[in-house]
């Protein structure tokens, strides 16, 4: 990374930022004058010490960027994640002092009518929903960037560790905390459902545990409507066609043949595949590789016991998943609901220990790498798209549609040998 040398020209750069006040920017300089001389990046890491700046914010100001640290009446503080459509931040709502997640849609996308859709269903979905097991949308806006406008909604920030970075990080979780997250998400689906929304995508990425062990369904980017926004649902049959919307190892068999044409008990059998990863530390079919070996697994095979790669849970708990996982809806549980209440007696909630901003580290190393990824095939072809960070000042080239769209195109497992995988900090 090419960074600013000259302090001087450094802080210049914070102060056209407009990050500090002219109070704060003052003792920020104050800060510094203490540091002896200093050169850039000392004072940066300084002011950070301090709690001038975040990390975010020193790392563009080195890179000489002024610009793109505000959305409206919004303050980028930190990179929360990245995902299909865009990057998620840690912002300040500068009216209340609030921090909240802003998940931002590129420029570039913004005439990507697929893209746009699903934003707007994600956003629509966060808005009309209300229970504590899903993050709620609180604002949708757009905002002016160099570029063309930029496409952002505002969502509870919580902060938690993704089940797919839980597993990842520490192995397969105890069956009862793993009962009573899935419990928490069973509860948030029945929400949903209730409110006449299919999630379409529910697997351990999409779900927030946060140190109480409690679960959070984020990312109804592919929710079907079943009485409202049939325009947007049908809007997403034009653009994708036949395409089963969803991930394939944790896609009902029903939805890879139909995406359009399902109802709840699709979520409850990724509900299931969700809740095998969590207590197996496996997808359901681990040796099937590609999208049509893992649809054919969906349909007519069935995964290895969980007892035979987990002994000590409970053949209750076993069976529970099992019914879950039935190739057939109609031999499933009918509702959520009741998926929450035979969860119940197996259920204990117990104290998750992260470290939050090791998290948040790991995040940020994936999305370089992804960003990086995109920069080369970009050059290898004229024709190929890459991933920059998304602001208001940053020209984002859009991924192709494979890319950005969750769909059974893309694979998703666990990548075991991650060198940057650490143990969660004990407390």
């Amino acid at each position: 990374m090419k960074t600013v040398a000259n302090t001087t020209d450094f802080l210049g750069h914070l102060q056209q930022s407009k990050l500090l006040s002219e109070e704060r920017f003052d003792a920020a300089l104050d800060v510094v004058a203490e540091l002896g001389e200093p050169d850039s990046m000392t004072a940066a890491k300084g002011l950070v010490k301090a709690g001038f700046l975040t990390r975010l914010h020193a790392t563009r100001l080195l890179e000489g960027r002024t610009r793109g640290f505000f959305i409206n009446h919004y303050r980028i503080e930190d990179v929360l994640g990245s995902g299909g459509m865009g990057w998620v931040y840690i912002a300040r709502d500068l009216r209340t002092g609030k921090e909240v997640a802003l998940k931002m849609l590129c420029e570039q996308s913004e005439n990507d009518a697929g893209l746009l859709t699903r934003f707007q269903l994600e956003a629509d979905a966060g808005q009309r929903l209300n229970h504590h097991a899903i993050i709620r949308t609180h604002d949708v806006g757009t905002a002016t960037g160099v570029y063309g406008n930029v496409h952002y909604m505002v969502m509870d920030l919580v902060r938690g560790v993704g089940i797919d970075e839980f597993v990842s990080l520490g192995g397969p979780i105890e069956w009862p905390v793993a009962c009573h997250i899935a419990s928490h998400i069973a509860a948030g689906l029945q929400h949903a459902h209730r409110q006449g929304l299919v999630h379409r995508d529910m697997k351990p990425a999409n779900v927030l545990v946060d140190e109480k062990g409690n679960a959070h369904i984020l990312d109804f980017g592919l929710s079907l409507a079943s009485k409202s926004v049939l325009g947007d649902e049908y809007s997403l049959s034009m653009i994708f066609g036949q395409d089963c919307l969803g991930t394939a190892d944790y896609i009902a068999p029903e939805q890879a043949r139909d995406s359009f044409q399902v109802d709840r008990r699709a979520d409850l059998y990724s509900l299931g595949a969700t809740m095998y990863f969590m207590l197996t530390g496996q997808v359901l079919f681990p040796d099937k590789k590609g999208r049509s070996a893992k649809l054919e697994a969906h349909w007519n095979e069935q995964p290895k016991p969980i007892r035979q790669l987990k002994p000590d849970v409970p053949v209750e708990v076993e069976q529970i998943v099992q019914r879950l996982l039935e190739k057939d809806p109609n031999q499933r549980y009918s509702t959520a609901r009741e998926v929450a209440l035979v969860l119940k007696p197996f259920a204990k909630a117990k104290r998750v220990n992260f470290d939050f901003q090791q998290i948040l580290d790991r995040r940020a190393s994936i999305a370089r790498q992804r960003e990086k990824l995109y920069d080369e095939r970009s050059k290898r072809a004229a024709n190929a798209s890459s991933l920059s960070v998304c602001s208001v000042d940053s020209k984002a080239v859009r991924p192709t549609q494979a890319q950005m769209e969750t769909t059974i195109r893309k694979d998703t497992e666990v990548n075991k040998s991650d060198p940057g995988l650490k143990p969660p900090r004990k407390r």
